[in-house]
């Protein structure tokens, strides 16, 4: 592998570690925001009321309740997506990508996402109900992610057929 190709690899190994801290860090404070929405519900409550008076504040925080529930297994998917890409990172690095496991880790990535896709139209839902509490809060439908989708789970039949042709040959030789 050429020198720039390592210095890649391993810049990208470090992104994803960097990557998978604050998704780390995120899903705590995002722990912490839901457990202080209900032990300082009053300072919730007030801080709406007076920064967005026209706020439906009885509908407004039970839904953002539920984002922060819906977002929680988000997190979880993207720790396991980016532990699953870091892995595969490895047998790169170490010249032998086109493995088995390397099809079930990018199988693994296409069923993380389609979750996190998932969990995101049911972000949609909730965004509506704070809409409706007059709370502006936008979110956006894109069928980009839902391709994303489908071009992992093929890329994971393209290396589950390239690792067996390859111990095909292998076995050959």
């Amino acid at each position: 592998m050429s020198d720039v190709s390592n210095a890649t690899l391993g810049l990208s190994r470090g992104l994803l570690k960097v990557c998978r801290a604050l998704n780390i860090i995120a899903a705590g404070l995002f722990f912490v925001l839901l457990v202080a929405s209900f032990f300082n519900e009053d300072a919730f409550v007030h801080y709406y009321r007076t920064q967005m008076p026209e706020a439906d504040v009885g509908r407004l925080l039970p839904a953002l309740r539920g984002m922060v529930l819906v977002g929680a297994p988000m997190f979880a998917l993207i720790h396991v997506l980016l532990s699953r890409i870091l892995d595969m990172t490895e047998t790169v690095r170490s010249g032998d990508p086109f493995v088995p496991e390397n099809a079930a880790r990018l199988r693994v990535v296409a069923w993380c996402l389609l979750m996190i896709e998932v969990l995101h139209a049911g972000m949609g839902l909730l965004v509506h109900q704070v809409q409706a509490s007059h709370v502006p809060m936008e979110w956006d439908f894109s069928p980009a992610g839902w391709l994303a989708v489908l071009l992992i789970f093929v890329l994971a039949r393209v290396f589950e057929e390239g690792a067996r042709l390859r111990g095909d040959l292998q076995a050959m030789i």
